[in-house]
């Protein structure tokens, strides 16, 4: 068996309502798919942390950024795959919001509601960060 190891970055974008942007992924992602997430990717070779945050809500949002300080590093071992992550603040800096294939739909919540709802752990723990 190969075994792949990535980097990933991934981001909190807080509106100027103080909520923050959760996605909902499509059922052919790679990775829990049909379940909630928030914005980002895997880095490519070379790329900067925050450029490939850029790029990855770019490409599944068409949406620009600002980004803030780290807030969270976070990992995982799935089957195959070893993926590290970072997590950014980020503020949501203008841009129509248009969804990629990546994701099913998304909206933007406040952080109490998911610290006191039924989420997955590492939602909660993303939250937990802001």
């Amino acid at each position: 068996m190969e075994r792949k190891f990535g980097i990933a970055t991934k981001a909190m974008i807080k509106n100027t309502e103080g909520k923050y942007l959760v996605l909902y992924k499509s059922e052919t992602e790679e990775i829990n798919p049909n379940e909630i997430d928030i914005p980002g990717g895997r880095m490519k070779f070379g790329e900067s942390a925050e450029d490939s945050l850029k790029r990855e809500v770019e490409e599944e949002l068409g949406i620009n950024i600002e980004i803030g300080r780290p807030s969270r590093i976070w990992g995982f071992v799935k089957d195959d795959l070893h993926l590290v992550g970072i997590t950014f603040l980020a503020e949501y800096a203008g841009g129509e919001l248009q969804l990629s294939g990546e994701h099913i739909k998304h909206e933007w919540i406040d952080k109490d509601v998911v610290l006191a709802g039924d989420y997955p752990k590492w939602i909660k723990e993303e939250f937990k960060s802001v």
